[in-house]
């Protein structure tokens, strides 16, 4: 016999955008929001954390992060004599918006 679990209820305000999106993308992965609700607090207990980084940081102020790191890598490479030249770059680089412009 199979025991049935005892179900709280909880009301929750969000914008209804956020919800209509969530519920939408939810769906295709045949969730819902009452699934996908006592998953993330599962996660909560068993984690002791939230189950994703909540950060200060912005989009933008983390692209500009890994910009930074993508540049300091380039650098180093550089200096190791690793990589391609900048004229073979070019031309790739070229190719690729040929592509782009193409699609």
């Amino acid at each position: 016999m199979t025991a049935i679990k005892e179900k709280s209820r909880i009301f929750i305000r969000a914008e209804t955008k956020l919800k209509d999106k969530a519920t939408k993308e939810l769906s295709s992965k045949q969730l819902d929001l009452t699934t996908t609700f006592d998953l993330f607090l599962d996660k909560v207990v068993k984690q002791n954390k939230f189950p994703f980084e909540i950060t200060n940081e912005t989009a933008e102020e983390k692209n500009l992060a890994n910009i930074r790191l993508n540049v300091i890598e380039g650098l180093s490479d550089a200096e190791a004599n690793r990589g391609i030249g900048a004229s073979t770059y070019l031309q790739q680089l070229q190719t690729k918006k040929a592509e782009l412009i193409n699609k």
